[in-house]
């Protein structure tokens, strides 16, 4: 494995193994009340799973695959996290490995969203400058 997906296994890697899995980041989270069954279960299943995901390690529970999907990215979680650590990065890295962009077996299905570019492109000539448009568009 090299480039992108090497770095999204090892950076995930290391970000998890400082995490206890504490659940912190879980209770904080407001996107928890939509990710089925993470409400019902423990915290520290869907944190505990997130961090498994993140290490490459079987088992990894629904509830934290239902949490992973969910995530918009509020980053609520990293003020809660009692460890400092960047859970909502953590997150972002959990979300690739999930949808299978490191190689592995897809945890979610996504839909094609084709329209995509276009959408990002039209918001981005409403907020940024001609000089930036002609540099990044």
């Amino acid at each position: 494995m090299t480039g992108l997906a090497a770095r999204i296994t090892a950076e995930g890697a290391r970000l998890a193994a400082a995490c206890t899995a504490c659940g912190a980041c879980v209770t904080a989270c407001p996107m928890t009340p939509f990710a089925p069954g993470v409400d019902a279960a423990e915290p520290r299943v869907a944190a505990g799973g997130m961090r498994a995901l993140l290490l490459g390690e079987g088992g990894v529970a629904a509830e934290a695959v239902a949490w992973i999907a969910a995530c918009t990215r509020s980053a609520q979680c990293n003020a809660a996290c009692p460890e400092a650590l960047d859970v909502a990065l953590m997150m972002r890295f959990a979300g690739m490995r999930a949808r299978g962009a490191t190689g592995e077996a897809p945890r979610y299905a996504t839909r094609p969203d084709p329209g995509w570019s276009s959408r990002v492109k039209a918001f981005a000539r409403v907020t940024l400058t001609e000089e930036e448009q002609a540099a990044w568009l």
